[in-house]
């Protein structure tokens, strides 16, 4: 069997149901979207929660900036909508939502050191992570196509995929391919739920507006952003619960693997050791990070059931929260006491 068919089964026999290879070049193309969205949106640095965009985005589009001497791009993905994500009733018992796939990246990462480890072993360097822009680099390889909502979409999968890459300075033979035909052509729909007008032209999206890095930097949040922001406390899915492409997926199994893990993703910086959908009135509480804390408020001054319950709670909590807190808090409350009055 050849390093690149063992590369393969390794893969998928530790659970990865998509994996594609590569050559390694400069994505120039990549470089060019990218600078056109920013100049579209005025997005700087902090929208994509990087320090440094210009340099960040050209690091990307050559792996060899991360791994002198690479010659294979080695995309996996991992599909992450299971049954915990297909039945949680998030809207009707006060909870909050998570974007599914987070909890779906340390499974596609133990996966990616499998791989390094087996490359290594025959004396090979390798490294894996997010070195390459992944969605872009899964669309080259052929494992999909892009979506209008500028997410990465995968026949029998959907868009619920968690991904990641290893590159590696053996050259392994490109996957060939036809590129997929797109399922998006005469649909918008994913444009026309978006709440707060991220998404503001097709294949475009606009950071400044997106919810999924709203929840997730500490920047204020002005109060009309607020009220569309429903019972998101990290991460959004809006647009692909919309999407036709995830309309009839059959929920897997939940891995034992899938979890919350800030040690080694930045997208969970303040998830360790919560649930997928986890209380909002429990995350007003001061053990939990402020960024959850105005989150879960923002979220229960949304959610149109148990609203007694969600006001008693922020009332609790409104006069010993930290200062940049307590508007939010109040804010929440002047909400539901609203609601409350024209019920």
């Amino acid at each position: 069997m050849s390093l690149r068919d063992e590369v393969k089964e390794l893969a998928r026999s530790q659970g990865a149901q998509l994996v594609g290879m590569a050559g390694v070049e400069v994505y120039t193309d990549y470089l060019a979207q990218v600078g056109e969205r920013l100049r579209e949106t005025g997005a700087g640095p902090q929208d994509y929660m990087v320090s440094d965009g210009a340099s960040f985005f050209a690091l990307l589009s050559d792996a060899r900036n991360a791994l002198p001497g690479a010659k294979t791009i080695i995309m996996l993905g991992v599909y992450a909508y299971d049954k915990i994500a297909a039945t949680r009733n998030t809207r009707g018992d006060l909870r909050g939502k998570t974007a599914r796939i987070y909890s779906y990246y340390p499974v596609v990462r133990q996966i990616s050191r499998q791989i390094v480890a087996l490359l290594q072993s025959r004396g090979h360097r390798a490294i894996q992570g997010q070195h390459v822009p992944l969605k872009f680099l899964a669309d080259r390889t052929g494992l999909g196509v892009y979506g209008k909502n500028g997410i990465f979409l995968a026949e029998r999968y959907g868009s619920y995929i968690a991904l990641r890459d290893v590159i590696t300075d053996v050259e392994l033979v490109p996957d060939v391919y036809e590129r997929p035909a797109s399922p998006c052509e005469d649909c918008d729909r994913c444009l026309r739920a978006c709440p707060t007008g991220a998404l503001y032209a097709p294949y475009k999206v606009n950071p400044k507006l997106c919810i999924n890095p709203i929840t997730r930097r500490m920047a204020f949040i002005e109060p009309e952003t607020r009220s569309n922001m429903w019972n998101w406390v990290c991460g959004c899915d809006i647009c692909q619960e919309v999407c036709p492409a995830n309309r009839d997926l059959v929920a897997r199994e939940i891995d034992p693997r899938a979890c919350f893990d800030s040690q080694h993703h930045s997208s969970h910086k303040h998830l360790d050791g919560l649930e997928r959908s986890p209380d909002l009135i429990e995350l007003l509480g001061e053990s939990y990070p402020e960024i959850l804390r105005r989150n879960a408020a923002i979220a229960l001054a949304n959610i149109g059931k148990g609203r007694q319950e969600a006001l008693m709670a922020l009332k609790l909590h409104v006069d010993t929260a930290p200062a940049q807190l307590q508007g939010y808090f109040r804010w929440a409350v002047n909400v539901l006491e609203d609601k409350k009055n024209q019920a």
